[in-house]
This record gives structure tokens, C-alpha cells and sequence, in this order.
């Protein structure tokens, strides 16, 4: 579920372009684009779209399309259930929009009516309480295995604490803070190489562990979100030695991996993702030597 508001540019001759690093800029956002894993790739755009998000108070992303912009057409959203300050961030990107085009028309798909940018300020409440509804809704659904939400910078899987937490919450503080607090730490969020058998229908995947680097790591080696929904045989693990340039020998079978890797201060990061420590050369090497 979105709000997605389609923004025309009224003025008939010379369209008015609009630059992706300059609108982050000016809003003081940070932008990118999801890979195939939807993993957020930092400082670039795909087709001239790019996913928007503050810094200060990291969301689910705002999606921008400027695919048509030489014809003055553009396309924001926010995906549905989202925090308060994305909600607000959206209306403030959208009346950066707005100045830089000048008059415009702008319709949002969903409710199928027109808004000004001073009705969109002035609905901000409304948005906030029916993001906040469909939180408590979508924590709600039993039919869920898992409870899967893409984030502005890679996919998160609610823990049974939060999913119970937020099926009966009264506002989105904890949400919001939970959202920005897993996304503005430095680690490496792990994704696969995907490579199939020479004349097999098998695909493997293959992960890289590397020295000195606290990293997200899958639970299972196919417990990751891809764009083709590809199924997943077999999974491996090696280990990069940052400090000299280099891959261990070995290629490890990823469930033992993940089953020795715990006694090394891993914590849970999400119901799907650990959070593996910083490891350093030696500890990578014995952790090789235990999976030989």
C-alpha cells in the first residue's frame, strides 16, 4: 500500500527538469537506488528514479519518479504503514517540487483527488493516523509466516516482540525510533552472489564474511528478498581477509557456518538476520579451521 501523488507541471513550453542530488540537497535528504535484493545502493539513481530519505530519522524511503519529466510529469510516494517523520518529509519534498516547478496540478492515485501542498501540510494528522491503522492491521494478520517490511535501506523482519507490540499501538514514536535505529548503524548488510550449475536447474548462493567488518547476515542462506524470487539450493560462506587482500581457501556450507558463527557473540538483529561482531583475522581463521 502507497500514497502516490502524480505532479504536473502546468507551464505549456520549456519543461522544467528536475535533478535528483540537487532535490536531496536542498531538502538535506540522502538518496539511492534498491538492487535486486532491495537493498538501498547509495548515491545512485535507476531511469531517473531514486529512493529519498533523511539521515536523522531513516524510514521506509520515499520513491521518486522523474521518468517523464521531460514532459513535466512526476511521481512521489511513501509506502503505507510509515513513520510520522516520513509523512512530514513527504510534504516537504513535495513543496521543494512544487517551487522549483511552479504551477502545477497534483493527484494522488489512492483517494483519486486533487491536493494542494498547503491540503497535504494540513493532512498530515490524517496520514500519521491511518499509517498508524494500517501498523496496527498489518501486525494483526495471523495469515502472515513473516512479517516483511521494505525499509529505505534494506528489508527488515519484525520480531515477535514488535509485531505484538505494534498490533495495539496508540502512536508511531516506537516504530519510528525502532525503523532509524536499525538502519543508522555502520554495518554491511549481507546479499548473495547468485550462480547456477552448468546444465542444472540448481542455484547456489555464496556470501562473503569479511575481517574487522560487523555485518547483517542472514539466518538461512536463502532468507533474503529478491526481484525474480529465485529458489535457492545450496549455500556457501567464505571469509575475505581485509588487512591483506585476500579470500581464505575454503568454501564453507553456509548452515554449519551459521550454527558455529553463534559462539562468536552474534546477536539477533531481526527475526531473519544476525548481527555479527567485528571478527578479526585469527578469529576468521579458526572459525575456518572448525568448518573444514
Amino acid at each position: 500500500m502507497a500514497f502516490t501523488l502524480q505532479i504536473k507541471q502546468k507551464k505549456l513550453f520549456g519543461k522544467t527538469k528536475l535533478d535528483i542530488p540537487a532535490l536531496a540537497r536542498s531538502c538535506g535528504f540522502k538518496y539511492g537506488s534498491d538492487d535486486d535484493f532491495f537493498i538501498l545502493q547509495e548515491g545512485q539513481e535507476n531511469n531517473k528514479t531514486a529512493i529519498f530519505y533523511n539521515p536523522d530519522r531513516i524510514g521506509r524511503g520515499i520513491f521518486f519518479d522523474g521518468t517523464k519529466g521531460d514532459n513535466g510529469f512526476y511521481e512521489i510516494s511513501y509506502n503505507i504503514p510509515t513513520t510520522r517523520g516520513e509523512i512530514i518529509d513527504f510534504v516537504r519534498l513535495v513543496q521543494e517540487v512544487e517551487q522549483r516547478l511552479g504551477k502545477v496540478e497534483m493527484y494522488c492515485v489512492e483517494e483519486e483527488r486533487t491536493f494542494t501542498s498547503g491540503e497535504l501540510e494540513e493532512n498530515i494528522d490524517k496520514f500519521v493516523d491511518f499509517s498508524l491503522e494500517s501498523l496496527n492491521q498489518f501486525c494483526s494478520n495471523k495469515e502472515f509466516q513473516n512479517y516483511i517490511l521494505t525499509l529505505a535501506l534494506w528489508p527488515y523482519t519484525l520480531p515477535t516482540d514488535k509485531v505484538s507490540a505494534w498490533r495495539d499501538c496508540m502512536d508511531l514514536v516506537d516504530f519510528e525510533k525502532t525503523l532509524h535505529n536499525i538502519q543508522s548503524r555502520d554495518v554491511y548488510y549481507a546479499k548473495p552472489r547468485l550462480l547456477q550449475k552448468s546444465g542444472a536447474a540448481e542455484i547456489g548462493a555464496f556470501y562473503v564474511l569479511t575481517e574487522e567488518c560487523e555485518s547483517v547476515f542472514p539466518v538461512r542462506a536463502d532468507g533474503f528478498l529478491n526481484l525474480s524470487e529465485l529458489k535457492i539450493s545450496e549455500g556457501f560462506i567464505q571469509f575475505y581477509i581485509y588487512s591483506e587482500d585476500r579470500i581464505l581457501d575454503g568454501l564453507y556450507p553456509y548452515e554449519r557456518f551459521m550454527e558455529e558463527i553463534r559462539q562468536y557473540g552474534v546477536q539477533q538483529f531481526d527475526t531473519d538476520h544476525v548481527l555479527i561482531p567485528p571478527m578479526n583475522k585469527e578469529s576468521l581463521e579458526r572459525l575456518a579451521d572448525k568448518l573444514s
